[in-house]
């Protein structure tokens, strides 16, 4: 869903003359809306990962069990590949439009994806993991930090900052232009975030209240998601 949003918009802002700024402005709203929706929508059953830089970092930093993270990779990138066919259905030539295009050089683009890749598993780690967090609104939180990503780094790079958001129409359009500037990106950059926030974590709080242990090694037992305590490891 996600990615079909945010396409379909780019598409349609491209269609209808609208300026630079406006499109920016569209994309990025969408983006966060797109990602909010089905945060809160399927939280619940999957974690809402969406982003294979989250499953890889969090696999990474053992906070996502190994033996999965391949299914959830996979199940990213076909939903974006059947996105970038259903966009062909219904736009026709037109969605290619909505490739993932930087402006500036490789250089300035890697480096831009990377950062919105730290920015995202900076602020996921912190309130979807932390005990101390309101994970209610983990939602909101996650939705506007990608509606500012898109702002912050879609004029250089094209907002990527998801790698199945750039591979998957790739796959479908069998275009692999820079792909790997935003397959590599956001999972480096994700992987610093989500490492840099667990080393600011203050040891006391891997533990509940209850004395249970929360630290990496207890949290890999199980799926992220899925906690009788009132903390929930959802990755999101």
């Amino acid at each position: 869903m996600v990615v079909f949003t945010i396409m379909a918009v780019k598409i349609n802002t491209s269609t209808l003359e609208s300026d630079g700024a406006a499109s920016l402005l569209a994309l990025s709203i969408s983006g966060g809306l797109a990602t909010m929706v089905t945060i809160f929508t399927l939280g619940h059953v999957s974690g809402s990962h969406i982003n294979p830089a989250v499953t890889v970092a969090y696999t990474l930093i053992k906070h996502f069990p190994l033996e999965l993270a391949p299914l959830y990779v996979c199940a990213q990138l076909l939903g974006s590949i059947i996105a970038s066919l259903l966009l062909e259905v219904v736009y026709g030539s037109q969605w290619q439009i909505a490739l993932v295009k930087r402006t500036g050089t490789v250089t300035q683009a890697i480096v831009a994806e990377g950062i919105s890749g730290f920015i995202l598993l900076f602020v996921c780690s912190s309130v979807a993991t932390d005990t101390r967090a309101i994970g209610q609104f983990a939602g909101l939180a996650i939705g506007a930090t990608i509606t500012l990503n898109i702002i912050i780094v879609g004029p250089i790079s094209g907002g990527g900052i998801n790698p199945a958001r750039a591979l998957g129409p790739a796959l479908a359009s069998w275009d692999f232009t820079d792909v790997w500037v935003y397959v590599a990106g956001p999972i480096v950059g994700g992987i610093l975030g989500a490492a840099m926030y667990w080393l600011l974590r203050p040891a006391e709080v891997k533990k509940q209240g209850t004395g249970k242990d929360v630290s990496i090694k207890h949290v890999i037992k199980a799926i992220s998601f899925r906690d009788s305590s009132t903390t929930s490891y959802s990755t999101l």
